[in-house]
């Protein structure tokens, strides 16, 4: 009776570890168990500092999120960039980043709204403007389901 005891123990050990390691829904996002606004800033580091568009996409990007950002457009300088960061505001899921780069040689101030879900970011949306005062306009938008 004990062995049968101790066999059905580490039966049912061995079938809780085996889930544990398999289970589909387990995630393996570089921003599992992260805030948002750290989230955000790891992508925009690896995106933005290091020029690295696509392992930032693949990494940070939900598989079920709708990039329509053109590879022109993800990097506003055409190349590796550091953002001059002006605000950054958390709440909740979604993470407002507000920022200045050079676009087209003129100063750009632009805002980009993430959504955060399970450690990547589900939609983003940009908007820029210029400081010659031109009215907002939406560089780039992303959206999901």
């Amino acid at each position: 009776m004990r062995i049968l005891s101790l066999l059905g123990g580490i039966a049912l050990i061995a079938w809780i570890a085996h889930g544990l390691h398999t289970n589909p829904r387990w995630t393996w996002a570089p921003g599992e168990g992260e805030l948002p606004r750290d989230v955000v800033a790891k992508y925009m580091d690896l995106a933005y500092k290091q020029g690295n568009t696509d392992k930032a996409a693949e990494l940070f990007f939900s598989p079920k999120i709708k990039d329509t950002v053109a590879a022109t457009d993800v990097l506003p300088a055409k190349g590796a960039f550091e953002p001059k960061l002006v605000r950054v505001v958390a709440e909740g899921l979604n993470v407002v980043v507000q920022y200045r780069a050079a676009l087209d040689g003129a100063d750009t101030e632009f805002v980009e709204i993430f959504q955060i879900q399970n450690g990547r970011i589900a939609s983003r949306e940009r908007v820029a403007r210029t400081d010659a005062g031109q009215p907002g306009r939406v560089v780039a938008t992303t959206l999901r389901d």
